[in-house]
C-alpha cells in the first residue's frame, strides 16, 4: 500500500485531505509539525521517521521547525532534500497562495501545487494506485 505524508499546521485541514486518499486506499500519515518548543527532529538530527515510510510527501508551505541554534529551516525543503526521490505536493487552505511557495518551489523545482480538484488524481499520477485491492472510486466521498 502506498503512503502519503501529510504535514500540515492545520489538524481539520491534514483530516480531509487524508480522507480523500484513504476513501480510494492510500495510507495516510498525518504530522501537525513540531510542539513547542517548535523543534523538529529533522531539523535536530537530519532524519524524520515519518518521512522514512512516504511514497509522497504533502507539506503545508509555511511549516517551519527550530534546530539547535534556533534558525528556522522550511520543513518542506528539508524533507525534500532528505528524499530527493519522493514527489513534494505543497498544500493549503484558501484560494490566495502563500508567498512561501515561491521559495520552496525555487529551491526545489520538483515540488507542485497540491491540486484543490483532484488530489487523488494527483497522487495516482505521481506514485500510482495504492497497492493491494483498489477501493471503489467514489466522488462523494473523496471530494465531499
Amino acid at each position: 500500500m502506498r503512503t502519503v505524508l501529510i504535514a500540515h499546521r492545520e489538524a481539520s485541514f491534514a483530516s480531509c485531505l487524508a480522507a480523500k486518499l484513504v476513501a480510494v486506499g492510500y495510507r495516510t500519515i498525518t504530522c501537525p509539525g513540531p510542539w513547542p518548543p517548535l523543534r523538529c527532529i529533522r531539523c535536530d538530527v537530519g532524519f524524520c521517521p515519518l518521512t522514512e515510510a512516504a511514497d509522497l510527501l504533502i507539506y503545508d508551505p509555511d511549516l517551519v521547525g527550530y534546530d539547535l541554534a534556533d534558525r528556522a529551516h522550511s520543513l518542506a525543503v528539508d524533507s525534500a532534500a532528505a528524499h530527493a526521490d519522493l514527489p513534494l505536493l505543497l498544500a493549503w487552505r484558501g484560494a490566495e497562495e502563500p508567498p512561501s511557495v515561491a521559495a520552496i518551489k525555487a529551491q526545489v523545482p520538483r515540488a507542485q501545487r497540491a491540486s484543490a480538484g483532484d488530489l487523488v488524481g494527483q497522487v495516482w499520477h505521481l506514485v500510482g494506485p495504492p497497492s493491494g485491492p483498489v477501493v471503489a472510486y467514489r466522488w462523494d466521498i473523496a471530494f465531499g
